[in-house]
């Protein structure tokens, strides 16, 4: 076997969870329901856009749901020497886990996206098809980013507790303590750096520490679909000003497709040391 075994096996599996089923069609009824809702004299993109507001805390709550026992399930229910003995490697079991999750979660994503598609194409003013194909892309990417976050952490955790703790406080990091101005990370280093230690950081750099979430991150890069009208408002300088390549949109990509590599990276390399019993 191989790592596409692997994926293949915990796809087919997944199709059998009736809690992976209930988040697929959380993904559906949020994107029907916000398209009947909406007043027939917008447009598709109005739509779109609203759901990248609600998105970023809808899209990291799932993923991390999906993904988080991936390996520390298989670990502590025994499972794991079985995957192990076939026999694939524990890269094999990290990939493959990886690559399966988000298969799942693109199955569902895309069902919903044509759905409202459908559902748009009756009920909205228009709907732009090139816009939504990209937004679907991009909402896609943002939430296999958080796929590969629960299982780099669940690789690296030995029991279930572990990894549900470990993917709780990815959440309540960067939605919650990220968002609130007064205690969020930005703020911290300000205090740090002008406050205790004297020195003076550029006010690029502490907007930088904003994006650096992922759910910033993916605001920012959807200006890239949403040319009319900017999602992403900066924090700590002015909306007009000129911005350095690292606060550029396109930049945001990068921040999404480290988020993507490094937990994984970190995730085996910490499963592959470890003590399986």
């Amino acid at each position: 076997m191989s790592w596409m075994s692997v994926a293949r096996k915990d796809f087919i599996d997944s199709r059998r969870s009736k809690g992976l089923w209930a988040l697929i069609g959380l993904y559906v009824a949020l994107l029907a329901l916000t398209v009947y809702v909406a007043p027939s004299d917008v447009s598709m993109t109005n739509v779109l856009r609203l759901l990248a507001l609600v998105g970023i805390f809808i899209i990291p709550i799932s993923a991390l749901i999906i993904a988080y026992l991936a390996i520390a399930g298989e670990r502590e229910s025994g499972s794991i020497k079985f995957l192990l003995g076939l026999p694939n490697t524990r890269l094999d079991l990290v990939i493959g886990k990886f690559v399966g999750r988000s298969a799942v979660v693109a199955v569902g994503l895309a069902l919903a996206f044509v759905i409202a598609a459908v559902e748009g194409s009756i009920l909205l003013a228009s709907v732009d098809i090139a816009v939504l194909a990209q937004f679907f892309l991009l909402f896609l990417f943002f939430a296999v980013t958080y796929i590969a976050i629960a299982v780099g952490l669940s690789a690296a955790c030995a029991s279930r507790s572990r990894a549900m703790a470990s993917s709780v406080g990815v959440f309540f990091v960067f939605n919650v303590l990220w968002t609130v101005p007064a205690i969020s990370p930005s703020r911290a280093l300000r205090f740090l750096a002008d406050d205790t230690l004297g020195v003076h950081l550029s006010a690029q750099i502490y907007e930088f520490v904003y994006l650096v979430s992922p759910p910033y991150a993916f605001q920012r890069a959807a200006d890239l679909v949403f040319t009319d009208q900017q999602l992403y408002y900066f924090r700590v300088i002015g909306q007009n000003a000129t911005v350095p390549f690292f606060l550029e949109k396109w930049f945001m990509l990068v921040i999404l497709a480290a988020w993507l590599v490094v937990p994984l990276v970190l995730g085996y390399w910490r499963f592959e040391r470890a003590d399986l019993g």
